[in-house]
């Protein structure tokens, strides 16, 4: 029987290290877990391979593999009724892995259930795709394995979830729609001024007429658009590449959220919707048992927001010396005096996990009456500024024509 070398933590956090004989990693998993003993490392022979969770999945570099909120969302709605209609979770990872759409989430569950059927926590295999889960799943469903209540984790965090995906659909949608009716817009006005226009322009050459200063400012804007088309859709699709290349950086996406926050009217929607993803996501640690230091931690790591994380940095490092949590980010400018009061009431009446919740709700409800007000009152000005543009178009090219008209009668 092949002997391994172990590390572990038992269940008050002292670190133990020996060695067992075992049939397998999963039964030496297992006679651990009798023992109260969390491995953190295993090693076989003494001096085999390194098993601990950073390099089980090495072979197969799982740790890059991504899928997005809605995937998850699906995934976790999916496990919650599984484990609720009283399927074995080894059998609940292998029936998803079956159905699964998603290549990169087929890939991750049909390495679960060989990790999960060897003896590992489910929280402990899910850690191995950090760019997967986020620390807040990790923490929620640890905190559900050790209390043996996996299945209401699984429902809280299909709310979170539910949350997080309507309000990030909402925030898209108040800068997709008009961002995609303006370059509709442009498209327009550069096809007009492309094709349309030098047709005009051969007319008027051979009238040998003197041009109203309108239509010369066409014309030279449509002979610029002729010379440089090229370039300019060159400098277009460099700008969206460079703006990608910022937003995979802390530095430029650092830049890029800050101005997004000091937009006019845009800005406003991107704080409340920050406000309201923060509330939400520190409301959900504290109500499933994580304690504040440890949930704002997580926050800042799964906000995915370098303004929220330089503020949670603040808020922990002030609420770690005594400090009240609305006290502390009563200071800083994104957070509205209205979310602030609320969680010092939160704080005085020993609800702050509820509170924090009404607060995520209530702002959630703001921004989409915003998106919604937006949406109508963009709508009138694209189409005066599309109709306007088009219509000064057509009149400058038409006034030297109407002038020629008028010579000849």
């Amino acid at each position: 029987m092949p002997e391994f070398s172990y590390r572990g933590v038992d269940r008050s956090g002292k670190k133990l290290n020996g060695k067992l004989e075992a049939s397998s990693e999963g039964e030496l998993r297992m006679m651990l877990r009798t023992q109260g003993v969390r491995p953190t490392q295993i090693k076989l022979g003494g001096g085999g391979g390194n098993r601990d969770l950073g390099s089980m999945f090495q072979s197969s570099n799982p740790a890059h593999l991504r899928i997005g909120l809605t995937v998850l969302l699906i995934f976790t709605r999916q496990l919650h009724t599984l484990i609720t209609s009283g399927i074995p979770l080894i059998q609940a990872i292998e029936v998803l892995e079956g159905q699964a759409d998603d290549k990169n989430l087929k890939i991750i569950l049909s390495i679960l259930k060989d990790r999960v059927a060897g003896g590992a926590f489910l929280w402990e295999s899910l850690a191995g795709f950090p760019r997967a889960f986020p620390k807040l799943y990790l923490s929620l469903i640890r905190a559900g394995e050790s209390s043996g209540a996996i299945d209401s984790m699984l429902k809280r965090l299909n709310r979170y979830l539910e949350d997080a995906d309507r309000l990030s659909k909402m925030l898209k949608a108040a800068m997709f729609y008009p961002i995609m009716v303006v370059a509709i817009g442009i498209l327009v006005v550069a096809a007009l001024l492309i094709f349309v226009i030098p047709k005009f322009k051969e007319l008027l050459v051979q009238a040998n007429q003197e041009l109203p200063a309108p239509t010369q400012f066409v014309i030279d804007a449509s002979e610029f658009l002729q010379r440089n088309a090229l370039y300019l859709i060159a400098g277009g699709i460099a700008g969206f590449f460079l703006f990608r290349s910022a937003m995979r950086t802390p530095q430029g996406r650092g830049v890029i959220q800050r101005l997004a926050f000091r937009m006019p009217l845009f800005g406003m929607i991107a704080r409340k919707g920050a406000v309201a993803r923060f509330t939400r996501t520190l409301g959900t640690l504290l109500s499933s048992g994580v304690n504040l230091l440890d949930a704002l931690d997580i926050c800042k790591q799964t906000l995915d927001n370098v303004v929220l994380e330089d503020a949670m940095k603040l808020v922990r490092s002030e609420v770690e010396t005594g400090k009240t949590l609305s006290g502390t980010i009563g200071r800083i400018p994104i957070f509205p005096r209205m979310a602030v009061q609320m969680i010092m009431v939160g704080e005085n009446t020993g609800n702050l996990d509820k509170m924090l919740e009404k607060v995520a709700d209530f702002y959630e409800e703001e921004v989409e009456q915003l998106v919604g007000g937006i949406t109508k009152m963009i709508e009138p000005f694209i189409l005066v500024f599309l109709g306007g543009t088009v219509g000064f178009i057509l009149i400058a090219m038409y006034l030297p024509i109407f002038k020629i008209a008028g010579a000849a009668g």
